[in-house]
């Protein structure tokens, strides 16, 4: 990928001196988003004025996700679950707002969640029964990861009277680095019982923990132990780490991360590797709505309708 040239970038007020190519590509994708809706600006280009931002809801794209994003604000506030304001509301760029605008109008809609999800793994789902966020279900809870993590998007889904998951990471123009070595040490120490007794060697290379605990691919593994200790409470699941095809990092991490890996069967290890172009690419032919061509426009930089 070629980093966008410095006029492209402060012609939208997208020019930040930290992006790296696909960061800065991205970041002009979601500033020339707000630029054609005319959006008031923030800070930098993809972002909205915080008044604006938190009034308006813009940063989500149909009024069932705005209404699902706001409640599950105020629910995590009670439960514990980490949503960030006003991130969620004037970042663009965020991957959470993502979430909620490719995931949420399926929260109501679970006829078109599972049309979509049957789309994408034919042999493993029959019928969803529902979709959550922010999700875990034992935060802290040494029966589980033991830390506070949860998976960004969490289906539920029957296959042959049988009761299926999938735990979703979504990822959009981080690079995986975000997580210092000092943190990502520091957490393994806190949690290493509960992280050594998931890392079974059925699914993992034996010995290959000091790797998997590192940074970029500690986030990774963090994640797919976390969909790993939700198989006690389902017959069946598996974890999909989601980023876009453009995102050169997120795609080093996962050939990385597959190295430590003792299958390369997705149905054995669990781990599904996967393109957010493809996601939203399939549900723009399943499902050709003003709001999903916005969302390929947006998120993709694509404006031809299919």
């Amino acid at each position: 990928m070629i980093r966008p040239p410095k006029e492209e970038l402060d012609k939208f007020f997208a020019y930040y001196s930290k992006d790296n190519e696909c960061s800065a590509y991205l970041r002009l994708l979601q500033s020339k988003w707000r630029d054609r809706n005319k959006y008031p600006m923030g800070i930098l280009g993809n972002y909205l004025k915080d008044e604006f931002a938190i009034t308006s809801k813009a940063n989500f794209l149909t009024d069932n996700i705005r209404n699902l994003a706001t409640m599950e604000v105020t629910n995590a506030k009670e439960n514990g679950a980490i949503i960030s304001e006003p991130r969620i509301w004037n970042n663009l760029l965020s991957s959470q707002p993502l979430c909620f605008n490719l995931f949420g109008e399926m929260h109501y809609d679970l006829n078109l969640a599972t049309e979509f999800f049957k789309s994408l793994f034919p042999t493993r789902i029959d019928k969803v029964t529902s979709v959550k966020f922010e999700y875990s279900a034992g935060r802290g809870n040494k029966n589980y990861t033991g830390d506070h993590s949860a998976l960004d998007v969490f289906i539920e889904y029957t296959k042959d009277s049988k009761k299926g998951f999938i735990g979703i990471e979504v990822k959009y123009s981080e690079s995986l680095s975000e997580e210092t070595k000092e943190t990502a040490e520091r957490n393994f120490n806190r949690h290493e019982s509960e992280y050594l007794r998931l890392t079974s060697d059925d699914i993992f290379i034996p010995g290959s923990v000091k790797y998997l605990k590192q940074v970029p691919i500690s986030q990774i593994w963090r994640d797919h132990l976390l969909a790993i200790a939700h198989l006690k409470d389902y017959d069946t699941g598996f974890f999909v780490f989601l980023f876009p095809k453009v995102n050169i990092r997120c795609q080093n991490g996962v050939d990385e991360y597959q190295k430590y890996l003792n299958t390369v069967d997705e149905e054995k290890s669990g781990f599904y590797p996967r393109y957010l172009d493809d996601f939203i690419l399939s549900l723009r032919k399943i499902h050709n709505k003003e709001w999903t061509r916005e969302l390929e426009e947006r998120y993709l930089g694509v404006k031809e309708i299919i």
